[in-house]
């Protein structure tokens, strides 16, 4: 049933491939835009490209989260989903796993435009890059949907959204940085343990708080 749930979530996105062209459009222009930015004798600063890259992914995500709920609106299949599901816990996690998906692999073009155009070595620890992508994105596609919902019965939720959000995901932004900043530069992970752990935390948290709450918070 899981499954399905994320094939309906799949299928909702590409029917809004508009959605999905901006996010991308908007991530490939800002790097094409700091790329230039630079001097031709010069190469981006890595520690400016890690920061800029998940200040981009954390505002595509907060894209994401909003254009899901208002298209289910637009389609007139809001109230019924709602409504009608008993499970709504499954919903939850699928929108979760489908939005990280898409975040993927709008990440791995971001990295893959850095490396091509920086002619950085690829090494073994790129490997490393799959498991950070996937638990930073549970994390910020998690507490966001619930941060959405809660801020949702607002009159100026519109804005009051991203101004919660933001503050909230700051730690998942700097950890994800460090490791991400670590694998470049091919340092050594260990020193990185506790950063790993804070993403685990925000990942396991905000899924469990979702399947527990996301009934509620989606009926008020």
């Amino acid at each position: 049933m899981l499954f399905s749930m994320i094939y309906n979530e799949f299928f909702l996105e590409r029917k809004s491939t508009n959605n999905l062209f901006f996010m991308f459009f908007f991530s490939v222009a800002c790097f094409l835009l700091l790329l230039f930015s630079f001097p031709p004798a010069k190469i981006i600063d890595i520690t400016i490209f890690v920061g800029f890259f998940w200040i981009v992914i954390s505002f595509c995500s907060v894209k994401l989260i909003e254009n899901s709920f208002a298209r289910e609106k637009e389609y007139g299949i809001y109230d019924l989903l709602y409504s009608s599901s008993k499970d709504l816990w499954l919903l939850f996690l699928s929108k979760i796993v489908s939005f990280s998906l898409i975040m993927l692999v709008l990440q791995i073009i971001i990295s893959s435009l850095y490396f091509i155009f920086t002619e950085t070595i690829i090494s073994k620890q790129t490997l490393f890059f799959l498991p950070l992508f996937l638990l930073s994105n549970f994390g910020l596609i998690g507490v966001g949907i619930l941060i959405f919902l809660i801020t949702n019965i607002s009159n100026i939720k519109g804005f009051l959204f991203p101004l919660i959000f933001f503050p909230i995901i700051v730690p998942i932004l700097v950890n994800a940085s460090s490791i991400f900043l670590t694998l470049i530069l091919e340092d050594e992970l260990i020193l990185y343990t506790d950063s790993w752990m804070i993403l685990l935390t925000f990942a396991l948290m905000s899924m469990v708080l979702g399947i527990n709450l996301f009934g509620r918070l989606i009926k008020q």
